[in-house]
Formats: C-alpha cells, structure tokens, sequence
C-alpha cells in the first residue's frame, strides 16, 4: 500500500495531537495503526455479518480487503475483478453453484458491497474447509487453488509440517505476506 502525502499529513496529525492532549507514545502508535488498518463504519456491520455466516474470522476477511481494494466498493481491476474483494464474474458463477446453490444473479450484482462480501467471505471458508491454513488460503485465493495444488506436490516448497512455505510465484508470496501481517494486524487493534 502506497503512503501518500495525505496519509503521511494525517499520521503526523495524530502522533502531534496525540504527544500535545498527553496520550502518549503507545495512543499515537495505536491510533496510527488503526489509520493503516482502518475498519470502515459502512462495511463493519457487514463484514462481521458475513464472519459469522461462514466462520472466517473477521480479521481475515478486512485483511483481505484491504489488500484487495482499500475499502473502494466500485473497484475494478485490469483482470476483471469487482468491488471490495475483487471478485471475478466466474468466482461468482462457482460460489453460487457449488457453496451458495442459489441462482446465478447478473455479474454487476459484485459491485454491491453485501454480495460482494458474501460471495468472497464463502470462497475463503471453502479454501479453508482444502486447506485448513490461512497462508495457503491467502495463496489460493491470490494465484488459484491449482497453483497451489501444484506447490504443495514440490516438497521443496514445504516446511517440516507439509505446509506451504515456500511460494514460487513472487507477487503471490507478497500478497500472502501482506494479507497475513493485516491480519495479524486487525486481530492485535480490534480483539476486543
């Protein structure tokens, strides 16, 4: 994620604010770190939502959108992914088949952030459900599951336990190193 000038104004902002009213180091830290790992009201109750109905943990879920879309609903990327978690039209036919079994709805439903969330939050329970840890998800998610299947058949690629920890692909390696540090991150600033 970039640190843009305005990000930058408003980390300053708050370490200055936060040292002037006598919050402290570890209130400016806070507050900082919660500008970077923001949970935005208007999905919030959202996100939660769709945590609960399929059993993904609400920091990973933020994680990944963070990473995905930094909280921009109508995001679209080159490859034709949609809205807050970037979806593809395709993942969206699979998850309605197979997880959801519901009637396929017409492809700019993903820019609505509640089906968004709900068709992203069941692929990842689904990934969980294969995989069963959260950096192989992360790798799943960000490459395509037949990658990873193929990853895991290298033992090279594998730790003492059998599990991913050696990931060819670069730009996958970094999505999985990011999305796990904001996850790590949201859990630490929000636990309660």
């Amino acid at each position: 994620m970039r640190l843009t000038v305005k990000r930058l104004l408003i980390f300053l902002l708050i370490a200055l604010l936060s040292v002037g009213f006598g919050f402290g180091y570890d209130a400016a830290a806070t507050a900082i770190e919660k500008h970077r790992y923001p949970q935005p009201q208007r999905f919030s109750a959202l996100i939660c939502e769709q945590a609960e109905a399929f059993g993904v943990p609400a920091n990973v879920i933020f994680a990944v959108v963070r990473n995905e879309s930094d909280f921009v609903s109508d995001a679209l990327s080159e490859d034709g992914a949609v809205g807050l978690m970037q979806i593809t039209p395709s993942l969206m036919e699979t998850v309605y088949t197979e997880i959801l079994r519901e009637p396929i709805p017409d492809a700019g439903i993903l820019y609505d952030p509640k089906t968004n969330l709900r068709v992203g939050t069941a692929w990842l329970s689904r990934l969980y459900q294969n995989y069963g840890v959260w950096d192989t998800v992360y790798a799943a998610w960000h490459a395509g599951e037949s990658a990873v299947d193929a990853w895991l058949l290298d033992e090279n690629n594998l730790n003492g336990q059998g599990q991913l920890t050696n990931i060819p692909h670069r730009e996958t390696a970094k999505f999985v190193s990011r999305t796990k540090k904001s996850a790590e991150m949201y859990a630490k600033l929000y636990s309660n």
